[in-house]
């Protein structure tokens, strides 16, 4: 019996059973639910998969500046500098090749179709600009949901 039982990651024992499953619930990303610590959705280590997952690791990497996250120094998109630059096709240019070198290198399950920037006219925090980000983007899986993720940034 041993011979057909394996041991995940997590030590759990799966039969083979598990390993028949269709190609695409074998290929299902899981992830934690982002931000950490909401009691609100499975406690504090939470796992989500699919859009709701895509979505927060794309708003933890747009808030997040290149070296907030100490062991992983070039995690994040630096769009706070763009806060009080002029909202022209040089700029637009910058902030759409930043964002998709994190995105390449840090999102995976989901590619980037459009992307929008936009200024709010709001004042942030500091008293300064913000912009919002939205993203359309599409699940690599078989489903090939499109949906959009926006962020504003101040």
């Amino acid at each position: 019996m041993a011979a057909n039982l394996e041991t995940n990651v997590y030590g759990s024992i799966q039969g083979r059973y598990n390993m028949q499953a269709p190609k695409s619930q074998r290929k299902e990303i899981f992830g934690l639910t982002f931000p950490l610590g909401s009691r609100k959705a499975g406690g504090f280590f939470s796992k989500s998969s699919g859009i709701n997952m895509i979505k927060d690791a794309v708003e933890q990497l747009l808030l997040t500046e290149r070296g907030e996250r100490l062991m992983l120094p070039n995690y994040g998109c630096n769009l706070r500098r763009y806060l009080f630059q002029p909202l022209d096709q040089t700029t637009f240019s910058s902030i759409k090749r930043e964002i998709q070198t994190s995105f390449r290198n840090y999102i995976v399950g989901a590619t980037i179709q459009k992307i929008g920037v936009f200024p709010t006219g709001d004042s942030g925090p500091a008293g300064g600009n913000s912009l919002r980000v939205i993203l359309t983007l599409k699940l690599d899986t078989a489903d090939l949901e499109v949906f959009d993720v926006g962020v504003t940034i101040s």
